[in-house]
């Protein structure tokens, strides 16, 4: 969400964000969606990236309409792609915006996560091993830029104080 307003107010004449499930599943605040649609960008909800089309730049963007269908052993409603109702956009640019997960080579560091695999922090962002520091998406703060930079920038402070 942040990187679409962003883009907005720097200029961009038009904002699409492209997400795969419903708005109400959207990983964002819904005051944050509300001021975003204000601000005249457009949401393409239960839609998919295909494919990326251009030849020296990009020109277009092909997609494909999802539903949202219960699976076995999922607690979360599942997009799956409609057949055949792919059709494309205009685009000039594209930037992909995803929030992270706990990679495996995070978890071979032996660190403790909770339920949703976020990594545990205490207070001062440290991890259940004390030299190893975590903020942002992997620590389970918020899923914004503004929030991960904040972790981060407080979770190096406190890498400062503790060093001295």
């Amino acid at each position: 969400m942040d990187c679409a307003r962003t883009i907005k107010r720097l200029g961009a004449k038009q904002v699409k964000v492209i997400y795969r499930r419903a708005e109400e599943q959207m990983p964002a605040e819904e005051k944050e969606i509300q001021d975003a649609k204000k601000e005249g960008i457009e949401f393409l909800f239960k839609n998919n990236i295909v494919k990326i089309i251009g030849k020296n730049k990009v020109e277009k963007v092909e997609l494909i309409k999802t539903e949202l269908v219960k699976k076995e052993n999922e607690e979360r409603l599942v997009p799956v792609n409609i057949e055949n109702s792919n059709y494309q956009i205009d685009a000039d640019y594209i930037i992909m915006a995803l929030g992270s997960k706990v990679e495996s080579y995070v978890k071979d560091l032996g660190l403790k996560t909770n339920k949703w695999g976020n990594i545990e922090v205490n207070e001062e962002y440290q991890t259940s091993n004390p030299k190893i520091y975590a903020g942002g998406d992997l620590a389970g703060t918020k899923s914004t830029v503004a929030w991960a930079s904040y972790s981060g920038r407080e979770a190096a402070k406190n890498i400062i104080k503790n060093l001295k």
